[in-house]
């Protein structure tokens, strides 16, 4: 009876695992009203973090996903990275990592070349000599972002987008021992992978 027990219970479980792992698939998020999207952008940013003007440009990615809440609506996480090595004759160098999350609207859900906005909102962290807790003016390396502005978004097969412009403002507040804010401008352009069929 006992081994009997054992035996329906290892069964259940593995019907379970089984019933679990077939909702996690591609095809199941397929017929599901809530697609999912993932994908990866090249980013670049002009920013003012040291004090002053100073300006100078960096480089680098950021991941992303999205969850449609309904045929206007995504909610978005992102995580990204930008670089910029010898800014200083002596070789200086700034890394800016930004981890946020938001809401993006479709005005246009149905076409085919979409116009989006978005607003998120997160943190940032800076590292390298020239971050703000390592330059001579001191100040902090971990900062609040917010970022806003928007783009497009070109449908290229059922599964594949393309975001070939996407422009934001973004504004941390990073403690560089004078303005202590900075207002930058980030430029992306990004391809995305839809596991779940578009509202339309």
């Amino acid at each position: 009876m006992i081994a009997l027990n054992l035996r329906l219970r290892s069964r259940l479980l593995a019907a379970g695992l089984v019933f679990v792992a077939a909702t996690l698939t591609p095809a199941c998020l397929a017929q599901q009203s809530h697609p999912v999207e993932m994908g990866a952008s090249y980013t670049y940013l002009h920013t003012n973090i040291l004090p002053g003007c100073n300006c100078f440009s960096l480089n680098g990615g950021d991941l992303q996903a999205a969850i449609g809440l309904n045929r206007h609506l995504q909610t978005i996480g992102e995580a990204g990275a930008t670089h910029r090595g010898g800014i200083t004759p002596d070789g200086y160098a700034l890394t800016q990592i930004t981890y946020t999350f938001g809401l993006r609207y479709f005005p246009f859900p149905a076409a085919k070349l979409r116009p989006f906005g978005e607003s998120l909102f997160g943190g940032a962290h800076a590292l390298g000599s020239l971050s703000p807790g390592n330059n001579p003016m001191g100040g902090t390396s971990n900062a609040v972002a917010f970022l806003t502005g928007g783009g497009v978004a070109l449908q290229v097969s059922r599964t594949v987008e393309l975001q070939p412009a996407r422009i934001d403002y973004e504004l941390t507040n990073f403690h560089n021992g004078q303005a202590n804010h900075q207002n930058d401008l980030r430029l992306s352009v990004g391809l995305l992978y839809r596991l779940g069929v578009r509202h339309n």
